[in-house]
Formats: structure tokens, C-alpha cells, sequence
């Protein structure tokens, strides 16, 4: 990831992998910047004013008091995570969506990381994370049967307002880098992004006036798979370096289930098609018996080879948004 419901999935866990945020409201609304220091002292600064301990953010939930420098932050979904190792810090626990999804520039720090779900996709388990001691807990207000009450009696549980969001890989990044204190730490990551589109937008202006692209995941309902329309948060971001799409992802706004038996009817006239890979490059979850289908085997896309994967298809934060252009750019040189 009010949304529209997302299609079902095999991961129970509130992870990106099943959510997509399809609000109206944009970053600027949310006001997850500290708003006000606390009252709580620990002495004076070499300026001799008193340095507050705590800070007052908003969350989904209301104002929440938190500390000013939290120490060890529990990520229960991978945005915030995904947004923590954006700023080059490393949280004390994680939410496991499963290894196979975690791209490979992020495996070797994420991999020690203890988990605090019930297994892959599981539950958050509080014991779990009482174990770790938190500070600060982070999360997201899509977060379905969240022990919210049993989190909150161990530290602060921020929950960013992912349901009001309709690019939750920038807006969940951007609050996360509020509530942690460092609002402006992202720039830099921003300031590439811009400059990143509209380089690819120059460079390949050519192959992207021709080039109508559709976007898929295999998804994971036996039967059907899942198309991303323009509206979605890849399609944003293909749609900010100049991609063009097709009839099936135009029309669409963010995303839906689709049967197989309309594969030929929906994906009949893209040039290209982008998908969702592991991170070991191969088709995400059902993706092979898709591909696998006459129909799809006999798409002007697929005949031609032109079919591109990339594990950033669902972006976390800025560095998958990034990495989601350089995807989409090897695709460019190739067409």
C-alpha cells in the first residue's frame, strides 16, 4: 500500500508486496516533521539552553511524543526499513517479507538483522520485539490486526499515513527521515532522482515516442495475475523518465487482478512490457506460469523479447526509484 482493497497475497504481512496506496493527498499534507520539542531536559547544550530529549511528531495515529534521538528503531514494514537504509542506518529489528525480495545491493546488511515477524510474511510478534528493546517503532497505517496497543506500551509507534499516499516509496521516505529527525537527509537522493528522469527523458526521446509499454507482476492468485496502471507508484516513475503506455496500463490508474484468459486482450498492443522480478532476476511469484501461457507466449512483446524484470518494480524508497530508472534505462538501450 482510503485504497482501493489489493489483491490478495500469500503474504499475510503488511509489506509493499501486497500494498499499493491509491489516495488522493500528498506528502505535504501529512505533517510528519517534529512539531514541537518536549519537556522532559537531560542539561544544557554548550550554549547553555536546555536540549529536550523527546520531540513531537505526527502520526496516523495523532501527535505522538518520541525521543529526540531514538537509538534503537524497529522497523515493522519494510517502507520505513527500506527508508532507514536509504539514510545509512541500520534498524534494530525488521519485518521479514522474505529474503527473495530484499535486492542484493541491501542483502548483506539486512540478512543479520533480527526479524520480528512469524516467519516470512507472518504477523508482527510483540515478543519479538520487546526482545530488542526499541526506542521508536515504525510502521504504516495499512498495517491489518497490528497488536498497536501492546507496541506502543514497549516505545512510541509511529504509523505513517500510508493510505492518504499515492507514491508511498517518496512519501513514506520522506516521513520516515522526518520522524527520525532529519528531514533534509534525503535531498541529495531527490536531487538525483529529478536529474536522473530528465536525463533519460533526453537521451531516449526517441524510443520513447515509439515505445507504448505495459507493467505486470505475476502476482499470487492461481489464475491470474496483476497489471500496474500509470497511476501506480512504477508507473510514476516510469511515467516521470517519459514512458508511454499502453492501452491496458493507460486506462488503468493503479492496479489490478486480471485472468489469464484475458491476457491476449489486455496486453495485445504494448510494445514493451516491464515486470517483477527476485532478486535473482527471475519472474516474481507466479511470473513463470504466466510467462508460460500460449497467450502470453504469442504477445507482440514477447515475440519480439521484449520483456523487462527488475526487483525494483515495487520501489521502497529512493535508491529502488533510482535503481528502477537504471532498469528501466538497460531496457531503452535495447529497444
Amino acid at each position: 500500500m482510503p485504497m482501493p482493497p489489493a489483491p490478495s497475497s500469500r503474504l499475510s504481512g503488511p509489506t509493499r508486496r501486497g500494498l499499493l496506496g491509491a489516495g488522493a493527498a500528498g506528502a505535504a499534507l501529512f505533517g510528519l516533521a517534529a512539531c514541537g520539542s518536549g519537556t522532559s531536559h537531560t542539561g544544557a547544550t554548550s550554549g547553555g539552553s536546555p536540549k529536550a530529549t523527546t520531540r513531537t511528531v505526527d502520526s496516523a495515529k495523532g501527535p505522538l511524543t518520541i525521543p529526540a534521538a531514538p537509538q534503537r528503531v524497529v522497523a515493522i514494514n519494510d517502507f520505513p526499513m527500506a527508508a532507514m537504509f536509504d539514510l545509512g542506518l541500520t534498524p534494530a529489528g525488521v519485518f521479514n517479507a522474505g529474503e527473495e525480495y530484499v535486492p542484493q545491493r541491501d542483502l548483506a546488511k539486512w540478512k543479520p538483522i533480527p526479524k520480528v515477524s512469524d516467519g516470512v510474511g507472518g504477523a508482527i510478534q510483540v515478543e519479538k520485539v520487546a526482545a530488542l528493546r526499541p526506542d521508536l517503532i515504525i510502521g504504516i497505517d495499512a498495517q491489518a490486526n497490528l497488536p498497536y496497543d501492546q507496541l506502543s506500551a514497549l516505545a512510541p509507534t509511529v504509523l505513517l499515513p500510508f493510505t492518504k499516499s499515492t507514491a508511498p516509496w517518496r512519501d513514506m521516505a520522506d516521513q520516515t527521515a522526518a520522524v527520525l529527525g532529519v528531514p533534509n537527509a534525503l535531498d541529495r537522493l531527490k536531487q538525483r532522482y529529478t536529474e536522473r528522469t530528465a536525463q533519460l527523458r533526453k537521451e531516449y526521446a526517441t524510443v520513447l515516442a515509439r515505445t507504448r509499454w505495459d507493467l505486470l507482476q505475476g502476482g499470487f492468485d492461481e489464475g491470474n495475475w496483476w497489471l500496474y496502471g500509470h497511476g501506480s507508484p512504477i508507473g510514476g516513475i516510469l511515467g516521470d523518465a517519459g514512458a508511454r503506455f499502453a492501452t491496458a496500463s493507460a486506462r488503468l490508474g493503479v492496479q489490478q487482478s486480471v485472468s489469464y484468459e484475458l491476457v491476449t486482450g489486455r496486453l495485445a498492443d504494448a510494445d514493451a512490457v516491464f515486470y517483477y522480478t527476485t532478486n535473482d532476476g527471475k519472474p516474481a511469484n507466479l511470473g513463470p506460469k504466466l510467462f508460460a501461457q500460449k497467450s502470453f507466449q504469442q504477445l507482440p512483446a514477447t515475440r519480439s523479447k521484449h520483456l523487462f524484470g527488475s526487483i525494483y518494480f515495487l520501489p521502497g524508497g529512493y535508491e529502488d526509484a533510482l535503481a528502477a530508472l537504471d532498469d528501466f534505462e538497460k531496457a531503452l538501450r535495447s529497444l
